[in-house]
């Protein structure tokens, strides 16, 4: 009895320290990264953590993504920086490459950006993007 008891406590112990998945976090922030390059609203919108104010800010990325003729992620590096379970960062490195709509000017910038991710059911979800200390 006490053998069994020392077992499944050992295997709860084992169970609870047991890596987190990271594929998870990294097809979220890849999805999102996406449906960003797609201007796709949609899909932007469904990457994002539920809530009340995400159907609220449809209008407002259509109207920022209008003044994209194209964005691309050249070379992007996605590397889980942390990950409980239900909450992981994604840093994603690259360059990121535009063409504004309205001159058809162009432009390319180094990107290094980190991105919260949480874990609603068995999905996981864009949270918010974390800025750098200043």
């Amino acid at each position: 009895m006490i053998r069994a008891l020392a077992l499944l406590l050992l295997l709860g112990f084992l169970v609870g320290c047991a890596p987190a998945d990271n594929n998870g976090p990294l097809r979220a922030v890849q999805a999102f990264v996406a449906a960003i390059e797609a201007r796709n609203v949609g899909a932007i919108i469904a990457g994002l953590e539920p809530s009340d104010w995400r159907a609220e800010i449809g209008p407002e990325l259509r109207a920022y993504l209008a003044y994209l003729d194209s964005i691309t992620i050249a070379q992007p590096n996605y590397r889980v920086l942390s990950n409980d379970g239900t909450v992981a960062v994604v840093q994603l490195t690259g360059t990121v490459r535009y063409v504004l709509a309205a001159s058809g000017n162009s432009g390319e910038r180094p990107v290094d950006l980190r991105l919260e991710v949480v874990r609603v059911g068995d999905k996981w979800y864009l949270r918010q993007l974390l800025l750098p200390d200043l």
